[in-house]
């Protein structure tokens, strides 16, 4: 029963979010506080922290080793030929848009240099690598965005689920013991009722005993 629970949640999840995939876009920000330039951003649903690792991995699984810093990605003279066969320049930056706890969006900027150039690189320059670059963010980064935001809300599932069913065990068990105290005030009843029968026996013999005795007494006066 709580497989086939988690396994509805998972698929409902996924349906809804599959119908609300981010796209990216192109823009100009702030690679840090002296440079700006263009890049190709894209507003993901996960946590900086989240959105950070998920591309950290997702880069490393292609074999790019860089350098992390706070909310800065960065990979220096990298051949990533699914964006471009040149040697290029990648940095990533993460910015929170909303505090939101449990629904935390974070526009992640990607900003790429081609070769010795220190101009970063829009549709105007390299439509081609732009191109590239919007594809893998649409469909491989967005993916496991997508991937990361199930499990947590499989993981969350999991805990309303644990807890609810803690509160059960709780109410069972006070059920169990409710259930014993009254077994055990029927045996007490019972008990007493049947202490009460012997007493009124006892009494009535210690009545009928009396009577013979004061019979006695009239017999020696």
């Amino acid at each position: 029963m709580k497989k086939s629970l988690l396994l509805f949640v998972a698929v409902a999840i996924s349906l809804f979010t599959m119908n609300a995939q981010p796209k990216s876009y192109e823009n100009v920000a702030n690679l840090d506080k002296k440079i700006s330039g263009n890049c190709v951003s894209i507003d993901v649903t996960a946590s900086t922290k989240d959105a950070q690792k998920i591309m950290t991995d997702l880069l490393k699984s292609n074999r790019l080793t860089g350098k992390s810093s706070k909310r800065t990605l960065t990979y220096e003279k990298i051949v990533f030929p699914e964006i471009s066969t040149d040697y290029i320049n990648l940095f990533v930056t993460f910015e929170a848009k909303g505090k939101s706890k449990n629904n935390p969006i974070t526009k992640v900027n990607v900003f790429v240099q081609k070769g010795i150039s220190t101009t970063f690189e829009s549709s105007n320059t390299d439509q081609s690598l732009v191109s590239n670059l919007k594809n893998f963010l649409d469909t491989k980064y967005v993916q496991e965005v997508h991937n990361n935001d199930v499990a947590i809300r499989i993981a969350n599932q999991n805990k309303d689920i644990k807890k609810t069913q803690n509160e059960i065990n709780k109410m069972e068990a006070k059920l169990k013991q409710r259930t014993k105290d009254i077994s055990t005030y029927e045996n007490n009843i019972k008990k007493a009722n049947e202490d009460i029968e012997k007493l009124k026996k006892d009494i009535e013999a210690q009545k009928q005993l009396i009577e013979k005795q004061n019979q006695i007494l009239k017999e020696i006066k």
